[in-house]
């Protein structure tokens, strides 16, 4: 009996890590077509919220994937998990790209053990 627990619990926890492979090409979608979007977002904290948001780029942050995109509620960028999206929808409004957008700064820095052991002979 312990074992069917834990492949139950095992299939939950792999269920919540799931994102549809269209969510994948419908951001793309959006981030390349500058298309805004609503999207439906179960956030741990503050519970399930509508944002309008511009879709910037899809990035990798503490091995997960993340929408990073301007949050016209909040009026500041901000990273939303994939596998908490409930919903998108695009629409037809288009937004203008920020200037002001660094990627940088919503994803984990590469990491190479080679590059901080390498220095260079002179």
């Amino acid at each position: 009996m312990a074992e069917n627990s834990n492949f139950a619990r095992s299939a939950v926890q792999r269920k919540q890590m799931h994102y549809s492979p269209n969510l994948l090409s419908t951001l793309n979608n959006a981030i390349d077509n500058c298309k805004l979007a609503t999207i439906e977002y179960d956030s741990r904290e503050k519970g399930v919220s509508l944002r309008e948001v511009e879709p910037m780029a899809i990035v990798y942050k503490e091995r997960k994937r993340h929408l990073v995109a301007w949050c016209r509620l909040r009026g500041d960028y901000r990273s939303f998990r994939l596998d908490r999206l409930n919903s998108i929808k695009l629409k037809q409004e288009e937004f203008a790209r920020k200037q002001d957008f660094n990627i940088d700064s919503f994803q984990d820095e590469p990491h190479s053990q080679y590059d901080e052991d390498y220095e260079e002979e002179d």
